[in-house]
């Protein structure tokens, strides 16, 4: 090391100035000496004879010097320049007693020092390299599990999609299912979904995360109207990643924040295009392509669930509405008339039962021709329909013959209605009307009102009976099933 290789020739040039310096005085003095005493010696001889005196003590102690200190100070050097070099383990061995063997001493000291500070430093590295491996570690099984339990959320919302695909009967509960599924596992903040029906367009049939979800329902969505028109048109997804930015947004009427992003994916079925998932994300946690890319996964699984629920509703519809006519048949009215008698016999009121048959149809049909009978029957039913409250139903049971129910209605208010049903069918021109007996077409009305001891089966008998009865006096009338019984018009009496 350079700073003992200069402490080793410092020492060698002291310690040879030191001697140099002893020796010149010593010869100064032994000149001084000789040439008092013995005065014939020149003194410059004398001098001179001092001074080389004194070189040679000089280059005596230098070597002297050398070989004593010098060595040991070379191998102090040595050690230090290895201990420099990063081989702290190596130690100085005893090389006297004097300041030398001290500095060599205090130098091993250092080097222990050193090597037990360094092995510290070594396992703190160790520790510390383990502590942020196992941060890591932990980070990435966090990571890892988030990212795992959201993806068996994706695959349970999959699931119950295809559950709901082959089990789910009821649209309306396949709409709300699917609505709060999308909406509560995928974390957004509202869910609508719009069913096309018919000439309405597309209707809001469920909705999940609204402050007023029932605000919502049954809104039609204008024709293009909207992002969401993009998708009717286009059939394909529209994603707005802030809709501050897009003046087409409607935020649902207005009953949706207008910040954040929206996406609204098209459901399709064979390219037949069902309805429209629609959902928004606040701006804190906006679609990515991940959520968007599940999601168009979730409008096709809900097609399915959604197509066998509508498959299901209009099998039923068939087995419990004529065809013809699109009333409720036979099936459909017993299974009403059942549910307003056990409602009427827990409020104690009154339901009344109107039999109805269309007069001399057969007549018509062989005059017209079923044609015109059919057109005649849709006819007949349209204005039974516009001529009674909401909470009534109007079946039909038969070729010509249809049954009105009537919640909460007592005889005499029952009568009144079936005049008015009477006397509306006779003023309004039915085709075939022309060619009956009469030149219009009329029905024939039998009433009954439920007794206290009766079925729906009951009252519906008196009141077929209550018809026939009008048939056998003269038609076009309308007939109570009662003693002494009632008929308006009354009958001719000539």
């Amino acid at each position: 090391m350079l700073g003992l290789s200069w402490i080793r020739r410092r020492l060698r040039r002291r310690a040879a100035f030191l001697a140099a310096m002893g020796s010149a005085i010593g010869a100064t003095l032994q000149a001084i000496l000789i040439s008092e005493v013995v005065g014939k010696i020149p003194f410059i001889v004398v001098l001179l004879s001092a001074l080389a005196s004194l070189v040679v003590s000089a280059a005596v102690v230098y070597l002297v010097v050398e070989r004593i200190a010098g060595r040991r100070l070379r191998e102090v050097a040595r050690f230090a320049e290895q201990a420099d070099a990063g081989d702290y383990l190596l130690r100085l061995p005893t090389v006297g007693e004097d300041e030398i063997a001290e500095a060599g001493t205090a130098l091993n000291h250092l080097l222990a020092r050193v090597t037990t500070l360094r092995v510290s430093m070594i396992d703190q590295t160790r520790q510390l390299q383990e502590t942020q491996a196992q941060l890591t570690l932990k980070a990435d099984l966090a990571s890892k599990s988030e990212e795992l339990e959201q993806r068996l959320q994706e695959r349970r919302i999959l699931h119950e999609l295809l559950r709901l695909s082959v089990t789910a009967t009821r649209l309306d509960e396949v709409l709300s299912s699917i609505a709060e599924r999308v909406g509560s596992g995928l974390s957004m903040r509202e869910t609508a979904i719009l069913i096309r029906e018919g000439d309405k367009g597309f209707v809001l049939r469920a909705a999940h995360g609204f402050q007023s979800s029932e605000k919502l329902i049954g809104r039609v969505l204008e024709p293009g109207a909207g992002v969401t028109g993009a998708v009717v048109r286009d059939n394909k997804a529209v994603v707005v990643h802030d809709v501050t930015e897009d003046p087409n947004y409607l935020a649902f009427w207005g009953e949706a924040p207008r910040e954040g992003s929206f996406a609204a994916f098209p459901i399709l079925h064979q390219s037949n295009l069902l309805g429209i998932l629609t959902v928004t994300r606040p701006a804190t946690a906006p679609l990515g392509e991940g959520p968007i890319r599940l999601l168009d996964a979730v409008a096709d699984q809900a097609a399915l669930a959604i197509r066998h629920a509508q498959l299901f509703e209009e099998l039923r519809a068939l087995s419990t509405t004529d065809e013809l006519t699109g009333l409720p048949n036979r099936r459909l009215l017993a299974r009403r008339l059942d549910h307003e008698i056990d409602r009427t016999r827990r409020s104690n009121k009154s339901i009344s039962i109107l039999a109805i048959d269309i007069d001399m149809f057969k007549h018509l049909n062989d005059t017209c021709g079923h044609p015109t009978g059919d057109a005649a029957l849709r006819g007949v039913a349209e204005g039974l329909l516009h001529a009674v409250r909401r909470v009534d139903t109007v079946a039909r049971v038969g070729g010509e013959e249809f049954v009105v129910l009537l919640p909460e209605t007592d005889l005499a208010e029952a009568c009144r209605v079936a005049e008015k049903l009477r006397q509306q069918i006779e003023e309004t021109p039915l085709p075939g009307g022309p060619t009956q007996p009469g030149g219009k077409l009329t029905i024939s009305v039998g009433i009954a009102s439920l007794r206290a001891d009766e079925d729906g089966a009951g009252v519906l008998a008196r009141a077929d009976e209550a018809l026939y009865s009008a048939k056998r006096r003269g038609r076009n009338r309308v007939v109570v099933f009662e003693e002494g019984v009632t008929m308006f018009p009354p009958p001719d009496t000539k």
